[in-house]
C-alpha cells in the first residue's frame, strides 16, 4: 500500500496533466503493468509517480516544446515501442 501523501500527490498531478491538455491522457496502469514494466526495465517507481501513473497514463505531448529533445516526453508503458522506452529510461 502506498503512503497517502504519496498518493494525494500522485493523484493531483495526474488530475492537473488531464486538465492542462498537455499531453494525450489514458486510463492508469494496474498493479500487474506496473510489476511487469518494472522487471522488465530495472526500475522502480517513486511511490508519488506510481500513484500518478495508477490514475492517469500521459503518452505523449499534445503541443511539443520548440527545441523539446524528446518529441513524445511521457512514455506510452503499455503500448510503447520497447526500443525508445529503453532509451527514454537510460
Amino acid at each position: 500500500m502506498l503512503p497517502s501523501d504519496a498518493v494525494r500527490l500522485g493523484r493531483e498531478a495526474a488530475r492537473r496533466l488531464a486538465s492542462s491538455g498537455v499531453c494525450e491522457v489514458r486510463p492508469g496502469l494496474t498493479d500487474k503493468e506496473f510489476a511487469w514494466i518494472e522487471k522488465e526495465y530495472g526500475i522502480e517507481f517513486a511511490d508519488d509517480h506510481r500513484a500518478c501513473l495508477a490514475a492517469d497514463l500521459p503518452i505523449n505531448s499534445a503541443r511539443p516544446d520548440e527545441g523539446a529533445t524528446w518529441e513524445r516526453p511521457w512514455p506510452d508503458w503499455r503500448e510503447g515501442d520497447e526500443e525508445e522506452l529503453r532509451q527514454h529510461v537510460g
